[in-house]
């Protein structure tokens, strides 16, 4: 029988962990991130590292991996605002 529970939790885990990306995709296609905002980047960098050691500390998969994708997303949109901003 299907866990509804996992299921949701997979579903959850790949929208965080793709939240980053289209805005890197643009980022990348345009070559522009003026109107992106530092501190939003650096919010969304902190939040993956907590989350990865939280996950980490109650070996939670779900959580460390999904924010692991996550925060590749953030730190690649930082070296594109840095980059193109």
């Amino acid at each position: 029988m299907v866990d509804i529970a996992k299921v949701f939790g997979l579903l959850g885990s790949i929208t965080a962990a793709s939240l980053f990306f289209p805005q890197v995709y643009t980022s990348w296609k345009t070559k522009k991130t003026r109107d992106l905002a530092w501190f939003g980047i650096v919010i969304g960098l902190l939040n993956g590292v907590f989350w990865i050691v939280y996950g980490l500390l109650r070996s939670d998969p779900f959580i460390y991996v999904t924010n692991t994708i996550l925060l590749i997303g953030a730190f690649l949109l930082l070296i594109l605002k840095k980059r193109y901003g």
